[in-house]
């Protein structure tokens, strides 16, 4: 039971980072970072060796069924990898963050594996009710932490959450079931034989499960508590809600809601998603708030996400998973970065900042590969946005004007990221110190150069073909039309 072991070694050892965390927050941060090497060993290894990995029977009920492709591995990888960045980040603003509170960090370090171990089973798990039980575990965990670590009116924001979270798991939860009644128990991407399969179109079990999920990547309409949440939880909490949370609802759309899609409702999909993408750039563009920017600005990268989903080709579905990885990394980097400016400026008022990039030049530098993976320009990003690009060529053909709304897309995409570049990083020098140099900046520097790093071959390259080979093999375009 290797893949399960994986998903639970960080919950253990999140026991042993309270305790810790009682005496130094470094030692808790180091136990969580350490607990979810063997989670990113293995997803790694199925996700760049282009390997299938099975635990389980898959037959009946099989509550104990995991499976790891490349599609769902890169999703759990991300999980790891950003999971573990922020592990290393977070001592400094903990510490920093309990000395406001008057508390001690024990709590966050014990929810800390909860919440990292439910995220990642939830990806890799088969069967659709243990797929529920893991978004719980993450959800419940993460709302300890907002209630113990977050800013402003924590009792209020936390109920928040908590009901919108449940409403979209609840929705989802529904639509299981109505699969369940048919005999659907697994995740149909990872099922085996998935062509004996009784998965025609089922309207209303597709509705349970989307709107749930969309509620979950909170695109538009649903979007009102992200930016509540976001920007008042706990900045490495933060850093792991905006990319790797809220990620799950496009998970969820992409292997199992769309192969109960009816016929011709993906074309809508894909308008909506588009308009989600428009609208949270330009609500990101006109905040003042640095973590409201950064929350509006992954409203708009969840609509990138679903647009790649609702595309319904081989090209599309390789786009969100790369789409998942890049906007980890890349949001991870920039609300780090708020964190940073909030321990050592004590502001996230945009409009105090402002020639930052000579207090810290390398903290500028990995501000700045974070907004490039967001603009899909020299990072991860850009793969994800190139191959996007096709799948959505590969859709519309000739239909020329389709392509105005998504060139607008990407407008809106680069003029909120340079602009808030532009703001904070340069003009005249407002301070004469410098920044510290800590395990926090560190963290930024490194989680920016990894995002660079998968740019480059050979590691963009066996990601996009391996992720490709995957959903080639499923041929859901062919089950569903």
């Amino acid at each position: 039971m290797i893949i399960l072991a994986t998903v639970l070694i960080p919950m253990v050892l999140s026991l042993a980072a309270y305790v810790a965390a009682k005496r130094s927050p470094y030692l808790a941060g180091y136990i969580s970072a350490v607990a979810l090497v063997p989670l990113l060993a293995v997803t790694g290894y199925a996700t760049f060796g282009g390997l299938d990995l099975v635990e389980g029977s898959f037959r009946g009920f099989d509550l104990l069924a995991f499976r790891i492709l490349p599609f769902n591995g890169l999703f759990a990888f991300t999980v790891a990898l950003v999971g573990m960045l922020v592990a290393l980040y977070s001592p400094p603003y903990m510490e920093h963050r309990g000395e406001e509170l008057g508390r001690d960090t024990a709590v966050f370090y014990l929810t800390y594996g909860f919440f990292l171990g439910g995220l990642a089973g939830a990806f890799i798990a088969a069967n659709l009710i243990m797929v529920y039980v893991f978004i719980e575990i993450a959800l419940i965990a993460s709302l300890f932490q907002i209630l113990y670590y977050g800013y402003g009116d924590r009792v209020r924001i936390t109920i928040m959450y908590l009901v919108w979270s449940h409403i979209g798991a609840f929705l989802v939860l529904a639509g299981f079931i109505l699969l369940y009644l048919k005999e659907v128990y697994y995740v149909p991407l990872l099922a085996e034989n998935i062509a004996s399969y009784n998965l025609g179109a089922d309207a209303l079990a597709f509705l349970l499960i989307l709107v749930g999920a969309l509620i979950k990547m909170a695109t538009l309409g649903v979007h009102m508590w992200l930016p509540y949440v976001h920007a008042e939880a706990p900045t490495p909490l933060s850093a792991l809600l905006s990319p790797v949370l809220v990620g799950i609802g496009g998970y969820l759309i992409a292997a199992i809601a769309m192969y109960v899609i009816p016929s011709g409702w993906a074309q809508w999909l894909i308008y909506y998603a588009i308009a989600t993408a428009i609208y949270g750039g330009l609500m990101a563009y006109l905040q003042k708030d640095v973590k409201r920017l950064f929350a509006y600005s992954t409203v708009s990268q969840m609509g990138y996400l679903l647009l790649g989903v609702a595309l319904l080709n081989p090209y599309g579905y390789t786009a969100a998973a790369l789409l998942y990885l890049s906007h980890g990394l890349g949001k991870a980097v920039l609300f780090m970065t708020a964190g940073y400016f909030i321990m050592h400026l004590h502001t996230r008022d945009i409009e105090k900042m402002g020639g930052l990039y000579g207090w810290r030049p390398e903290l500028a530098g990995a501000a700045i590969v974070g907004f490039l993976n967001l603009a899909g320009i020299l990072s991860v990003g850009m793969v994800s946005e190139i191959v996007l690009t096709v799948a959505y060529a590969k859709h519309f053909g000739a239909d020329y004007l389709n392509y105005i709304p998504y060139a607008l897309v990407l407008l809106v995409t680069a003029i909120y990221a340079f602009n808030t570049i532009r703001v904070v990083f340069f003009g005249p020098h407002r301070r004469e110190d410098k920044g510290p140099v800590d395990i926090a900046l560190v963290s930024i520097v490194v989680t920016a150069f990894i995002s660079v790093l998968f740019f480059l071959p050979p590691f963009s390259t066996a990601l996009a073909d391996n992720v490709y080979k995957t959903i080639e093999v499923a041929r859901l375009w062919s089950l569903r039309g």
